[in-house]
């Protein structure tokens, strides 16, 4: 079974599923997970719903940064992620999670620190942007547990050698919302979020690859023997690599997006 992982999305909802329908045809996909930036907001779903859009594979979606989090706190647990999953064929996966995709376990953890605005600080709601350390000690708990294969999350582990870069004209924002706000964002050239940092060290079992967004770029790195890999965000460029996880042999494959072009390579 393939499962095709795609990056941001912010409220593209209906190229996303033009694409996803492509990657179906082209390479077979029975399934998609997408890493966050979503676009969960009432009236994106609304409008998704009420123009009859579904997915055309099962999407299963973490929030990101740039979420409506409160409206998706009280949503998720107001039971609407039935009616999401009916007609959307959207499943959300909320802080923490774990699914079975054919036979491999994703573990799932969303959330990410703001970098272009103040950090919603609404923890005690449930409803933080950011991974708050009951989000990463109830990962762990779970992880440990079940030892997931792949783990995806929405930004990755700050200073343990992954080596994602922050853009310099990123670096004002990440010190007038991140530091000034009291969070480590990690150096710049190996930068992310301390609670994923923390959660990588509590993990008993190491998972065979770990996939995030949030940077919108290309990146990849093996840390004691996972790899790393952060997604883009480009839906339907026609040069782009799509990064699909095969849930049977474990493994991530790197696939241009235009078949004829070379066969997917580990």
């Amino acid at each position: 079974m393939r499962v095709l992982i795609v990056g941001d999305v912010h409220g593209q909802h209906q190229r996303l599923a033009e694409s996803l329908k492509q990657a179906q045809t082209d390479f077979r996909i029975a399934a998609a997970i997408q890493v966050g930036d979503f676009g969960f907001h009432p009236r994106l779903l609304q409008a998704a719903r009420r123009e009859g859009l579904r997915f055309p594979v099962p999407l299963y979606a973490i929030d990101g940064n740039h979420e409506d989090h409160p409206w998706l706190h009280r949503a998720w647990h107001a039971g609407e992620g039935r009616a999401w999953k009916h007609d959307l064929n959207l499943i959300y996966q909320p802080r923490p999670s774990l699914a079975r995709l054919g036979s491999s376990k994703v573990g799932f953890l969303g959330g990410a620190l703001h970098v272009d605005r103040p950090q919603n600080h609404t923890w005690w709601g449930g409803s933080p942007n950011y991974v708050v350390r009951r989000d990463r000690e109830l990962a762990a708990t779970l992880f440990n547990q079940q030892q997931p294969d792949l783990i995806v999350t929405h930004s990755c582990p700050a200073r343990i050698g992954i080596g994602i870069s922050g853009p310099a004209a990123m670096q004002p924002g990440v010190a007038a919302f991140i530091t000034a706000a009291g969070f480590d964002p990690g150096p710049p050239d190996d930068c992310g979020e301390m609670e994923l940092n923390r959660l990588w060290a509590d993990l008993i079992h190491k998972p065979r690859a770990w996939v995030f967004g949030h940077f919108h770029l290309i990146h990849q790195a093996t840390v004691e023997n996972t790899r790393f890999a952060c997604v883009r965000d480009d839906l339907d460029n026609p040069s782009r690599t799509l990064v699909i996880w095969d849930t049977e042999e474990k493994k991530l494959l790197l696939c241009p997006a235009d078949p004829s072009a070379i066969q997917c390579k580990p």
